[in-house]
This record gives structure tokens, sequence and C-alpha cells, in this order.
């Protein structure tokens, strides 16, 4: 995709802090004449959602709801062609849905930023399908590299506890202690560079800025 816009997307845990980022990162490039949008990268069940009534209908997941949140978790073991379909059906779903949110403004060239991005769908559908780490790559996931490559990609890293405590949005400490292995593993793969949750926001901030103004336009 031809594209005059800059990409920028920060991921994580629920609780690790990338929601303040985004918008620490939004006002400062609106104060320095950047026209921005910011957009916010989940999954929600629509062309999947009649498989996701027969997934539940015959006892093949268990779906958690927190807030806005709707976490589809496969048995274990499970019935893996099927698994396949479900996988293939929501990452359509959340390709479609991001490219159609980000491509039009990249296009007129604002600078986009993603509130979870690739990684975030990738660590979330590998996660609740329980594929093993060494597992061969779905097609459905294959699918997410089709999506624009952000010129600048964080994940904020924070331990599981501190972040279930600020948002128990996953069932247990332990799905989220799951998912930051998930995290470290996968984000070498993606070339998202790895930021240590634990500091202050504004340290954080900070050092984001150093990386994303360094690709902006002198003034």
């Amino acid at each position: 995709m031809h594209r005059r816009g800059r990409l920028i997307s920060f991921s994580g845990i629920d609780g690790s802090g990338k929601t303040t980022q985004v918008k620490l990162l939004q006002n400062r490039l609106t104060q320095n004449g950047v026209e921005t949008l910011k957009i916010w990268s989940r999954w929600h069940p629509l062309l999947s959602l009649p498989l996701l009534l027969v997934l539940r209908r015959t006892g093949q997941v268990r779906v958690h709801r927190a807030d806005f949140l709707s976490i589809v978790e496969f048995q274990d073991p499970k019935n893996d062609a099927i698994a396949s379909l479900w996988c293939f059906a929501t990452q359509i779903e959340n390709f479609l849905k991001t490219t159609l949110k980000i491509f039009v403004p990249l296009t007129l060239g604002r600078t986009v930023i993603c509130d979870r991005y690739e990684l975030d769908m990738l660590v979330d559908g590998t996660s609740d399908l329980h594929d093993p780490p060494m597992r061969k790559m779905r097609l459905g996931f294959k699918l997410l590299r089709l999506l624009p490559r952000p010129d600048w990609a964080f994940l904020i890293d924070i331990d599981a506890d501190t972040a279930f405590g600020r948002k128990p949005d996953l069932p247990s400490v332990s799905h989220n202690v799951k998912r930051i292995r998930l995290y470290l593993d996968l984000c070498k793969l993606a070339g998202v560079k790895v930021m240590d949750g634990r500091r202050s926001s504004e340290v954080i901030h900070q050092e984001v800025w150093e990386l994303v103004s360094s690709m902006l336009p002198a003034r």
C-alpha cells in the first residue's frame, strides 16, 4: 500500500500502560503541528458470530466477558481443523477492520497511532487457541502480515501482577503470564521495540518521543 502518512503502534497486555503512551504521544505530535488519528484495534465477533455460537453450544470454547471484551478460549485438547477455521475467520475480521480504519488516513498523510496492532492480535489468538510456541503459524495469523508495517512499533513490557491489578480483564493473572511470554517471543520476529513499563509514564514517553521525533520533518 502506497502511503504518505506515518504509522506508530503500541502493544502490550491490558494494564501495561500503552493507552497512556498513545495519548501522550498524540498530544506531543499535535503540539508539534502533526495531524494525528488514534485508533483502537481489538477483535469483536461479526462475521465469525455464527461459528462462535456453534462452538459454544458444542462445548469447544469458553467465553470470558469483562466490560466490553469477549475472550474466546478453546478447550484443550481441541479439534485442530476447527481451531484453524476459527483462527481464519477471526483474523479476517481483524485484518479488514484494521485496514479500513487506517487506509484512508495514511493515504491522506496523517500520522496514525494504534492502540494494539498486529502483535496483539497474534498474541491474543495464539494464547486463546493454546497453540504451542513451536507450532507452524496458522493461515489466519499469516494474513496479519499483510497489514501495513509501522514506522515505529513499541511493546510496553510489565509484570503480570501489576497489569492485572490495574486492569483485571483477563480471567486470571496466569493468563497475563502466558501472554507476556508470547509477546516477548513474538516481538523479536515483528521488529517491535521493547520498553520497560515499570518506569514512570513520563520517562517512557520521553524515550518514545526521542525515537519518533527523528522521523518528523524539520519545522
